[in-house]
């Protein structure tokens, strides 16, 4: 998907956003090139609870965004 974003809709960045608390959503978008860059508090209300949410992005011209300071 990133190869089609950057390749054929000519973006700049592509970003997600996971479950701190979900492991492997964090490895996946890692292994696919995705850098963490920071965390969105109480973003999300889920099942009557605020969830945080950890933001991942890649950049189309090869730079890494850089990892947030934690």
């Amino acid at each position: 998907m990133l190869h089609f974003g950057f390749d054929k809709l000519d973006l700049h960045k592509i970003s997600a956003t996971c479950d701190p608390n979900h492991a492997a959503s964090t490895r996946v978008l890692t292994k696919i090139g995705m850098r963490h860059e920071g965390r969105l508090r109480h973003h999300l209300r889920l099942r009557g609870q605020w969830r945080d949410r950890l933001v991942y992005a890649a950049l189309s011209d090869g730079h890494q965004v850089q990892d947030a300071p934690r």
